[in-house]
């Protein structure tokens, strides 16, 4: 059975945090061509929600990602879309200014094609304060995450950062973390139990990163993470399973369950 939250998020049609375990696929494109072939790929395999990771994309100019955006938004069908521009100290595929980077996701909120806009939160303050509730204004939930592709922290770190997310009024708390032994990925579980039973609110995306931590891809909705990623046309992570074999083991997880 899936751990659910308190009360649903509701995002384009689709229950975040129910009793359906959610997958997103994710893009990576790097330019008009490549947004619409892996957009196709993912509407073929109806995902609940799409991740653009528009730090890949090779024109970084306000115009280019709202114009991709509208593109994005027609080929999605009825897929949730989660906007993430990622810096390369994230994670992320290329480095700019804050300055401009707040100015590119308030050009693609204000387009109102994006349902959940995804913010790193070890930005400071004053990044967050300003996009957060804008998202909101143009009708997007946030959500705040942590990625470390070194280690995973301890439970008490990772806890805090869950705590931290909330603070800051996340609406979903992610947390991606790179295990080095078959203890980190238990633990990651634990974290993700132990959240959900302290903010039994709060929807979660967790997940232990590698072919190491692939299990929570699939299990990890039984301990309280409400979406996991799947491979569409590309992998965004190590890790991720494509999406016919994620749902696949999930279904076989839960009815037995």
């Amino acid at each position: 059975m899936k751990s659910t939250v308190t009360s649903p998020l509701r995002v384009r049609g689709v229950e975040y945090g129910g009793s359906k375990p959610l997958f997103c696929i994710p893009l990576v494109p790097v330019d008009f061509a490549s947004l619409e072939d892996q957009a196709a790929v993912a509407a073929q395999l109806q995902p609940e929600l799409i991740e653009w990771r528009a730090d890949y994309f090779s024109d970084a100019t306000a115009n280019a990602l709202v114009r991709a955006s509208g593109v994005l938004r027609r080929a999605a069908g009825e897929a949730a879309i989660i906007f993430t521009l990622r810096m390369r100290n994230e994670g992320g595929a290329q480095q700019q200014s804050q300055a401009m980077r707040r100015e590119l996701i308030e050009a693609v909120l204000r387009t109102r094609t994006i349902d959940i806009l995804d913010l790193e939160l070890a930005n400071e303050k004053p990044f967050l304060e300003a996009l957060m509730p804008l998202a909101r204004e143009c009708g997007a939930r946030v959500l705040l995450a942590m990625h470390n592709f070194a280690e995973t922290p301890a439970n008490e770190v990772l806890l805090g950062h869950i705590r931290a997310m909330r603070a800051h009024g996340a609406d979903i708390a992610k947390i991606a973390v790179m295990p080095k032994t078959p203890h980190d990925v238990l633990r990651l579980l634990q974290v993700t139990a132990d959240a959900r039973r302290e903010y039994p609110d709060l929807p979660l995306a967790t997940m232990s990163m590698g072919a190491l931590g692939s299990i929570t891809r699939v299990a990890g909705f039984l301990y309280g993470s409400d979406m996991a990623f799947a491979v569409g046309k590309a992998a965004s992570a190590p890790g991720q399973i494509p999406i016919e074999d994620a749902r696949r083991t999930t279904e076989l997880l839960l009815r037995y369950s």
